[in-house]
């Protein structure tokens, strides 16, 4: 018989490299449960950075929206994009101080999908000048999924705008002007008869718990300079 100490014994087992293996199956279970536990809060640290990140984005355009010292309400509308969960930006307007509240995500990689972090952001602009706080998600809660603002009121946000093109580089500054990208608006079709720019567009808007489309023309004139809206027949934006 041998002896525990042989070549079928510890000794042996050495020898063979058996318990070299099972100090190397006992690392790499130890390693994977390490990183299944290490994984998903690197994923939660990458999609914090990746919503602070838009956090200074919105802000820095912001800032640079109300540069002139006006900030239109099409301007918030294109400069904060709100998570998939968040509707349009709140907006409060005091004298002069726009305060801007949305919910904004940041996305990290996941095992079965990418992991989402949210975060309620509050932005005060005064003048030129727009501070970011983060704020209790409470702040952002108890809106609809998606809103759009009346369509008048967006009308006149496109007027000031397409004026504001105007003046600065006439009707070719106008046709590609940002206001024709504003979430809401979605441009029919452009004409350019002699001097003029006449824009048709449909201004989505929420009504209840439906989404109803206004039909609208923007008029644009070169001399005298000039921008008109009318309200238009929905069968004119069909």
């Amino acid at each position: 018989m041998g002896s525990p100490l042989g070549r079928g014994g510890v000794a042996g087992c050495l020898w063979n490299g058996c318990l070299a293996v099972l100090v190397l199956a006992l690392l790499v279970v130890s390693g994977v449960w390490l990183w299944l536990w290490l994984a998903p809060r690197h994923w939660e640290h990458e999609a914090r950075d990746q919503m602070e990140k838009q956090a200074a984005e919105t802000r820095a355009r912001l800032a640079d929206s109300a540069a002139d010292g006006v900030l239109l309400g099409t301007e918030i509308d294109r400069d904060v994009h709100p998570g998939p969960m968040a509707a349009r930006a709140q907006v409060r307007r005091h004298g002069g101080t726009v305060t801007v509240t949305a919910l904004l995500a940041g996305l990290g990689p996941g095992f079965m999908g990418p992991t989402q972090t949210t975060g309620c952001y509050r932005f005060r602009v005064v003048a030129h000048r727009v501070t970011t706080a983060h704020v209790p998600d409470e702040a952002c809660g108890g809106r609809t999924p998606t809103a759009y603002r009346p369509p008048a009121e967006v009308a006149d946000d496109v007027i000031t705008e397409a004026r504001a093109a105007l003046d600065e580089g006439g009707l070719d500054a106008v046709r590609v002007a940002a206001v024709w990208r504003t979430p809401g608006i979605d441009v029919v079709r452009m004409e350019f008869p002699t001097g003029q720019l006449i824009v048709t567009a449909r201004l989505r808007h929420d009504v209840g718990v439906s989404l109803a489309t206004y039909c609208y023309s923007f008029r644009v004139r070169q001399h005298p300079p000039s921008v008109a809206a009318r309200n238009l027949a929905p069968s004119r934006c069909g």
